[in-house]
């Protein structure tokens, strides 16, 4: 059975197990709710339509939850004149979900759910290595020289001074860094032209 109920000014098809976001309505979540306000019933391809309601039809749900609705922005602005007025808003809702339709003496109900089971599987242990290595991959710690990882985090930049050749360690097969140019100034340009 379906019907067309009217709730909170908007118009809502429904049927038995539906679930339908309204405006706000004054109930607790889990209470259950009458809605009077049905504009049309249709019952195996028999519609009854209201004028404006049809009387003995009743659609009861349970209230799930309520909330709120995506944030709208209003942004009003005016150019040059430095006007903006930013307001944002969050429509508030009820979510319904319609347990049964009451049409004179028929009743439709919502079917019942199905609760999901997971398959119970069985633990077991998780397999721990031993202690026993092979022979091969023993090293003694005197024969290999440790070496230090190189660092994943980038280096700060600071305003230190710059690092003079002498201080900076080079090793094979890399050039030594170069110093920074020298900023030309008033007196420096003097000197190159006499």
């Amino acid at each position: 059975m379906d019907a067309v109920v009217r709730t909170g000014g908007k118009q809502y098809r429904v049927h038995a197990g539906s679930v339908l976001n309204v405006a706000t309505l004054e109930a607790e979540p889990g209470s259950r709710v009458e809605l009077n306000d049905v504009l049309l019933v249709s019952d195996n391809g028999n519609v009854t339509v209201g004028e404006p309601t049809v009387d003995g039809a009743v659609v009861v749900a349970e209230v799930v939850e309520h909330g709120k609705g995506k944030k709208v922005v209003n942004f009003k602005y005016k150019a040059k004149v430095r006007y903006r007025r930013k307001r944002g808003h969050r429509q508030p809702y009820t979510t319904l979900s319609v347990s049964e339709i009451r049409f004179g003496s028929t009743t439709s109900t919502a079917p019942a759910r199905r609760v999901r089971t997971a398959p119970v599987e069985e633990a077991t242990e998780p397999e721990v290595p031993t202690a026993e290595a092979p022979e091969e991959a023993v090293v003694d710690a005197t024969e290999a020289p440790a070496t230090e990882a190189p660092s994943t985090t980038p280096r700060r930049r600071t305003r230190a001074a710059p690092k003079t050749d002498a201080d900076a360690p080079t090793t094979e097969g890399e050039q030594p860094a170069s110093r920074p140019r020298r900023r030309r100034t008033a007196t420096s340009e003097n000197e190159s032209q006499d």
